[in-house]
């Protein structure tokens, strides 16, 4: 491509010392060369800022931001804050692309005169297997493929499409309309449906560009139960935006039973959460989650289990006897638990709820 315009490519990174090397390596070395590429050092305590330094002696084209930890929401928004490209994408600093992953991307997002740009992922695992991930395509699918605003933010409220802001390219433009919320470790990159909507028309290539590693030691499936409460909080907060999100829009109304569906059970379990463990939330979070379950109707949904209609009655009726009952449930446990008649937990993680659902 004669006439590249500039890319600003922004990797966030926090203690990855065993990983950032490779991942930088992929960047520099793409056959799209008009990159600014913004390593954004979140507070790393290990030599992750260093090595970020020695890779700007190195290439001109590398800017580093060192910041103090926010995490890795934060890390991207301070990435689009600095950036001076017109377009920009993202990059974990644990996971490597393809030489010609931006030539391919940009290439398509000018030739079509799209907002963004997506392209398919496959899983890396630690012993060396690959998993290519599938897409919603009819059969006689090209290469490339256009959506516009409405059908794209369809596909992906249906999980049709990868959730997280890898791996695409998006007009700088798209970030001001939305906030990012700071602090969030779970669900934080999960913003397309947002950027969508203030798009035009979304090019996808089923190209796979991107690698993404499957780390054992990842934020994001180890953790205290500190953590885990946090991280399904998190979910429960996502999908209860979601749920907002589409309530509020009248063309994405085909795909509300499904938002009710899902903030109804992250809602549920997160109360539960909330009964089992009160001393690791604020005084007044109990009160909040119940007005939000208490907002959605479930009008159109047929497909909660009946032990979640149930609780679900209980709360609407009496959010006291609600407490009341699930306070019983575990106290019920917790002496099982005692007698060894049984081990089982009084707290459900991301991955419990991922399991339920799916």
């Amino acid at each position: 491509m004669e006439n590249q315009p500039l890319l600003s490519v922004i990797v966030p990174s926090y203690n990855v010392e065993k990983y950032i090397d490779k991942c930088i390596s992929s960047i520099v070395n793409q056959t799209y060369i008009n990159l600014e590429i913004l390593l954004i050092d979140d507070g790393s305590t290990d030599n992750t800022g260093k090595i970020c330094d020695e890779w700007q002696e190195r290439d001109q084209r590398i800017r580093v931001i060192h910041k103090q930890n926010e995490g890795v929401a934060y890390a991207r928004k301070t990435g689009v804050d600095h950036a001076k490209a017109e377009y920009v994408t993202f990059v974990d600093a644990d996971d490597w692309i393809d030489v010609n992953m931006y030539s391919g991307m940009m290439s398509a997002l000018l030739t079509t005169n799209s907002d963004v740009a997506h392209c398919a992922l496959c899983y890396v695992y630690e012993d060396g297997r690959r998993e290519e991930l599938p897409y919603y395509f009819p059969d006689d699918v090209a290469p490339t493929q256009t959506f516009g605003r409405v059908e794209a933010v369809l596909m992906n409220l249906n999980d049709k499409w990868w959730p997280s802001v890898v791996p695409k390219i998006y007009k700088k433009k798209l970030f001001d309309h939305i906030e990012i919320t700071k602090g969030r470790i779970f669900g934080e990159d999960q913003l397309d449906h947002l950027l969508f909507h203030h798009a035009s028309q979304i090019v996808f290539l089923n190209s796979v560009y991107y690698f993404y590693f499957q780390r054992s030691d990842s934020i994001s499936k180890i953790g205290n139960i500190q953590t885990e409460m946090k991280k399904v909080s998190d979910v429960n907060d996502l999908y209860y935006e979601r749920f907002t999100f589409v309530k509020q829009h009248f063309e994405y109304h085909s795909v509300l039973p499904l938002a009710e569906h899902y903030a109804m059970i992250f809602g549920i379990y997160m109360l539960r959460n909330i009964i089992a463990n009160p001393r690791m939330f604020p005084q007044k979070y109990f009160d909040v989650k119940i007005e939000q379950m208490r907002s959605i109707s479930l009008s159109g949904d047929d497909k909660l289990r009946r032990k979640l209609k149930a609780e679900r009655y209980a709360l609407m009726i009496s959010p006291k006897l609600y407490k009341f009952l699930i306070s019983l449930y575990f106290c019920m446990i917790r002496m099982t638990n005692r007698l060894k008649i049984s081990d089982r937990k009084t707290y459900y993680t991301v991955s419990d709820l991922l399991a339920i659902v799916e």
